[in-house]
């Protein structure tokens, strides 16, 4: 599997990740209590986890680009 197929992937994950949240957030509209702390906690979770797989998936599309991998100092 190539990189940028890897990417795709990432990306199509990502795009799961986000709909469980949207998901969830409906949930707890109307969940009371301790259902809605624990429905909070995971939308905190799945957040964090939604922004690392773009991350991911962001370096691996871009993993060949110099530019992007410059930051000042050399590259091994």
């Amino acid at each position: 599997m190539t990189l940028l197929r890897m990417a795709v992937s990432y990306r199509k994950s990502a795009e799961l990740i986000r709909l469980r949240i949207y998901a969830l957030k409906e949930a707890a509209k109307t969940a009371d209590g301790k259902e809605k702390s624990q429905l909070e906690q995971r939308i905190r979770d799945l957040s964090s986890m939604y922004r690392d797989t773009q991350e991911i998936a962001r370096v691996l599309e871009r993993y060949y680009d110099r530019r992007y991998h410059n930051h000042g100092g050399p590259r091994p």
